[in-house]
């Protein structure tokens, strides 16, 4: 009889665990906050884009549950909304 641990299945889509993607978010979620707050007093380099980036990169790299998916969501209107309020009124469209 074989005492050797049986390997974890890996998902089908290849996918990691939703389980996983709770401190990614909670990470993001406190930065864009951070960055909203701040605006172009935030680090170089993590703008707008930036943040989109990572969270288009939490959403394709974990198998999500519906309230992940609502909270991506929800971080991408309010970066893309502190974003549009930034520009200047006759930039805004």
């Amino acid at each position: 009889m074989s005492t050797l641990a049986k390997p974890t299945p890996q998902k089908a889509s290849g996918l990691l665990p939703a389980a996983l993607a709770d401190t990614q978010l909670d990470h993001v979620e406190r930065m864009v906050q951070h960055y909203a707050h701040n605006g172009d007093a935030a680090v170089k380099g993590f703008d707008y884009a930036y943040w989109r980036k990572r969270l288009r990169a939490v959403a394709e790299t974990y198998d999500l549950v519906a309230t992940q998916r609502s909270r991506i969501v929800g971080l991408l209107d309010k970066l893309e909304r502190d974003a549009l309020l930034s520009l200047p009124p006759h930039k805004r469209t």
